[in-house]
């Protein structure tokens, strides 16, 4: 993903700081739509906890990202380094193919209460100098994203206390239930690192110069912003001898200039990209791999703004919209095609394949069909058609002309209005009366559904927020508040059923296409890149093609 793409992604304005990643896309948009591999090798780990996918050794891997590389300390802003950190950072769990919660650091945990979670620690961890990994540092480690100005407290603002009842158990209490909470300790944003260490270096904590000490199996030597960094296996790994012997980091500043370096041999992979296509032409072969993921490219509109408030004119949008010609422009950014706000990844923890699939049936869906459009424009308060205006991010105009194109045969006539990323994102998170009809890519998602609660209820009407559609019924409201308290989950598969059907019958967005991962190189493949590769440390799933 580019550092321009970076802006746009919704969830990048939700987290302050996180940046997400973008052509084959699926032959369907129903159930399957959004998490279907496009590349025969994409496939799942097969092996345990903290061992890699292959035996052979690489002695240098020379990786590319596009943007800088700030800070390795995960509650700033560390911009490219998502990508990078969890090569030396780890999370307590992590997260399976199926959306389930696999052991990690931690090999367990137990849900005593519905606000009670204990963890149990790995025993034998070792950090980079030699010493062992306890509850402590965990502890420390949550605090320290919970307090302090830190970018990512929104994910633990439900945490009341975190407590350590011996060397190898974490205990956290929640304020209130929240059915979402157990994926947190599985995500970027709750790595952990060395209690001395930080203590040490309090205000050059992940700081070049300084770094931090983790127990990954590479360990960070050196860091510049501008460049890149330098790291190299760690030899106190607790999964065994790091299959790649050190690891160059080179920060590009666009897709061109990396994808030049890539058919330069400069580098080996790029673990994102941000336009496929044009990466290919000019880095020569067929270097991408795409994958859908569960993040979805929406159109909103401003549903208590006439004629927007008119469900007709917003049926008349949804039928008269060709998903297939809109990904095409997307120059291999999407993934598929998708038509529910919440992908079906994110159900998939609900339930059974079976119960899923039968649940996400009933959402009503909105296949391209020009005659119903027109049929629903003459139901509405505007029969004749109308004109109005679509504002769009510079870097997504091409998608947006043909959005244009589209509707004017409908009978609604538009004049796109482009804005630079800093503009349009400072207009969209603006008075919620003031935001227009757009459209936006979410970017990085959380396996729970109640991730797209942040485009929807009252709360994120109000500045800063992003519920870009004005959207405020308060049967919604109640739906969101019962999906996060429920831990029951086929209970939860039933909320967020109603939720999208909801959501289908009122349409207030559009869904587009799921957006999808890409990562290039002439040279290996990346086993088990899914919607949440980036939360492991990657580079164990490295093999040669």
């Amino acid at each position: 993903m580019s550092g321009t793409r970076g802006l746009l992604r919704l969830s990048a304005l939700a987290v302050a700081g996180v940046m997400v990643l973008g052509a084959a896309a699926c032959t369907d948009n129903r159930p399957d739509a959004g998490g279907r591999d496009t590349h025969p090798v994409v496939k799942k780990r097969s092996v345990g906890p903290g061992k890699s996918v292959t035996d052979k050794q690489i002695p240098q891997l020379k990786v590319g990202v596009i943007g800088k590389v700030p800070t390795l300390d995960p509650k700033s802003n560390i911009g490219s380094g998502l990508y990078t950190n969890t090569l030396g950072l780890e999370s307590l769990l992590r997260i399976g193919s199926n959306g389930r919660l696999e052991p990690w650091l931690a090999t367990g945990y137990e849900q005593k209460s519905d606000k009670v979670y204990e963890y149990r620690l790995r025993k034998g961890v070792k950090f980079w100098d030699g010493s062992e990994l306890t509850s402590d540092d965990v502890k420390y480690s949550w605090d320290h994203y919970r307090f302090d100005g830190s970018t990512r407290s929104r994910y633990f603002r439900n945490v009341a206390d975190i407590s350590t009842p011996d060397t190898y158990t974490v205990r956290v209490e929640l304020k209130t239930p929240d059915g979402s909470w157990k994926y947190t300790p599985a995500m970027f944003w709750s790595v952990i690192f060395q209690k001395k260490f930080a203590q040490e270096h309090k205000k050059s904590h992940g700081k070049p110069g300084t770094l931090l000490v983790a127990t990954g199996p590479w360990k960070f030597d050196s860091l510049n912003p501008t460049s890149g960094m330098e790291l190299s296996a760690n030899p106190y790994y607790w999964g065994g001898k790091p299959p790649i012997g050190r690891i160059s980091v080179k920060s590009y500043a666009d897709d061109n200039s990396m994808a030049l370096a890539l058919r330069a041999g400069e580098i080996d992979l790029s673990p994102s990209i941000g336009s496929p296509k044009g990466f290919n032409a000019t880095a020569g072969k067929n270097s991408v791999t795409t994958v859908a993921i569960c993040a979805t490219t929406l159109l909103s509109m401003p549903t208590k703004n006439a004629p927007w408030d008119d469900v007709h004119v917003r049926r008349a949008v949804a039928y008269g919209l060709d998903r297939k010609n809109i990904i095409a422009s997307t120059q291999g950014r999407a993934g598929a095609p998708l038509q529910m706000l919440i992908s079906p990844i994110l159900m998939r923890p609900l339930g059974s394949k079976e119960e899923v699939d039968s649940a996400l049936a009933t959402i009503p869906v909105h296949d391209h069909d020009l005659g119903k459009a027109k049929a629903e424009l003459a139901k509405s308060k505007v029969p004749n058609g109308f004109s109005g205006t679509f504002v769009t991010p510079q870097s997504m105009a091409p998608t947006s002309e043909v959005i244009v194109d589209q509707l004017k045969k409908v009978g609604i006539n538009l004049k796109l209005k482009s804005m630079t990323d800093t503009t349009w994102a400072a207009l969209i998170t603006g008075p919620a009366d003031k935001r227009p009809m757009t459209i936006a890519e979410t970017g990085a998602c959380s396996p729970d559904p109640s991730w797209d609660d942040i485009f929807l209820g009252k709360a994120n009407t109000a500045v800063g927020g992003l519920n870009l559609a004005n959207y405020t019924p308060p049967e919604v409201d109640k739906l969101l508040a019962s999906g996060l308290t429920t831990n029951e989950p086929k209970k939860r598969l039933q909320i967020y059923t109603d939720l999208l059907r909801r959501l289908g019958k009122d349409l207030p967005y559009v869904p587009l296409y799921a957006e999808g991962n890409h990562y290039a190189s002439m040279k290996y493949d990346i086993v088990g890149y899914d919607s949440f590769w980036m939360n492991m440390p990657w580079a164990l799933n490295v093999v040669a093609k």
